[in-house]
This record gives C-alpha cells, structure tokens and sequence, in this order.
C-alpha cells in the first residue's frame, strides 16, 4: 500500500501543474474561428466582433544590441561598451500595449487579449462571462 502513495502523489502533483497553467493560453475559438498568438488585431475584430473592453498604454523597454568586432560601425544609441566579442549598445523603444477582453457569456471564459504594435501576443482566460 505505502508502494502506490508516491504514485498517487505524484499523479495530484502533475494534476495540479496542469490546472496551475491552464489560465495562459495560445488559442481559443472565436464563433467558428481560432484565434491564436501572432494574429494582427484587424484579423480578430474581423472574426469576433469588437471587444467588450479595451485598454491602452504606452512601455518603455530598453534592448541591448550587440555587434560583433567585425560589424564595428557605430548605431545610435546610449554610449556602447566594448567586449571581447564586439560592442553592446542599449537603446530605449516605445511599444504600444492594447489589452482586450471578450465575454462570450456565461457558459465560457472571458478572454484577456495583450497586444504588442498591433500583433496578439498572449491569451488569458478569465472567469466565466455574463
């Protein structure tokens, strides 16, 4: 009996992993479409509809660059700081967040759309709609 109590275990474990993530997703079905990561929002709102909300703000990131010691030509950017392997540059770019939230009722999960420049980048399922 003490043999299967790890097994049994383990299977809760796995179990609880699985439910854990499940709120993070990379599809859903939108009327007899799936919308997936990557897609443009032009091609969402032509499938779903419009959202039932919509945000919008402006994030700030900064991205390194780096350019090997055979590529040495200057790029705009903060002060560059030599390595070994080449120069590292930094520079700051804007980049435009939407977030979008469909309620397809309450027999389904609300979706939670993050966009990045226009392009879907993540997918949220929130609780059940209304």
């Amino acid at each position: 009996m003490k043999r299967h109590l790890p097994v049994a275990l383990l299977s809760v474990l796995i179990a609880g992993f699985g439910i854990s993530n499940a709120a993070q997703a990379l599809a859903f079905r939108c009327n007899t479409y799936v919308i997936d990561v990557g897609m443009h929002k032009a091609e969402i709102i032509q499938k779903c509809g419009n959202p039932m909300t919509r945000d919008q703000r402006i994030e700030r990131r900064r991205l390194g660059v780096r350019q090997s010691n055979s590529n040495l030509q200057p790029a705009p950017a903060t002060p560059p700081q030599v390595t070994r392997n080449g120069v590292d540059y930094e520079r700051e770019v804007e980049i435009q967040i939407e977030e979008w939230v469909y309620n397809f009722g309450p027999q389904r999960f609300m979706q939670l759309l993050v966009f990045e420049d226009g392009r879907l980048k993540s997918i949220q399922d929130l609780s059940y709609g209304q």
